[in-house]
């Protein structure tokens, strides 16, 4: 499934079966370290995602999935080493994984299964601003959890696209508790994001950082299209 923004971004579900052309591509690397989840379908969901990831990359930047070489930053941030300027994103919730491809702005992804959250009032005291708090406040306890995720998931799909994780404080940056569209600032840095709420139990965020100037104002939407050929089969499942 293709959603719009405004670069390459999929939501792939993990098949009962993994398609052998998923593996067949992973990297002796990548093939050793799914080999190394102890629950198999935590290994299946490794290798269909990072399977994706290479075969999307594939029709994005036409380079073939099993020749392309990664290297992760020091925060773990996959980089295509074949094409610098191809940046990548990958993120994984339950069943579902998400993964994103642009040209030229980094770019950050996730995915956060919907789900009741005990403690949703105590790790927003933790990791949200004063603002994002009083936002919650107004929510009522029936979509206190609904909204605390989609906070989170903005703030980490805007983290991401900045290629500093989480060693970025979530509380030292706004962000909106809907689902929707909204520009994020992180130290001087201006970051255009959007989150989905796909009314199947996930919620989806991308982030992109932006030049502000009137062509990134005015962001065009990728439409979404479909991925053919050998990758759209294998990860069709």
């Amino acid at each position: 499934m293709r959603l719009s923004a405004p670069f390459g971004l999929w939501r792939i579900r993990v098949p009962a079966r993994v398609d052998p052309r998923l593996a067949a591509c992973l990297s002796d690397e990548e093939q050793a370290r799914a080999a190394r989840f102890r629950f198999p379908e935590l290994a299946n969901r490794y290798r269909v995602a990072h399977g994706a990831l290479r075969l999307l990359g594939e029709y994005w930047t036409g380079i073939p999935a099993a020749r392309q070489t990664y290297e992760a930053n020091a925060h773990g941030k996959p980089l295509l080493t074949n094409a610098p300027e191809a940046k990548c994103s990958l993120s994984y919730s339950g069943e579902s994984i998400v993964v994103g491809w642009s040209w030229n702005h980094d770019i950050g992804v996730d995915a956060e299964r919907l789900r009741p959250i005990a403690e949703a009032a105590e790790l927003a005291d933790l990791h949200c601003t004063a603002r994002e708090r009083q936002r919650l406040s107004d929510k009522d306890a029936s979509s206190y959890s609904r909204a605390f995720l989609t906070v989170w998931v903005r703030k980490e799909a805007c983290v991401k696209a900045l290629g500093r994780g989480l060693a970025i404080a979530p509380s030292s940056f706004n962000c909106d508790v809907d689902p929707g569209s909204a520009l994020v600032e992180i130290d001087g840095s201006p970051i255009e994001s959007h989150v989905y709420d796909l009314k199947d139990d996930l919620l989806v965020a991308w982030a992109r950082c932006i030049r502000m100037s009137r062509s990134d104002r005015n962001h065009r939407l990728v439409p979404a299209g479909s991925v053919t050929g050998g990758a759209a089969g294998a990860l069709r499942g």
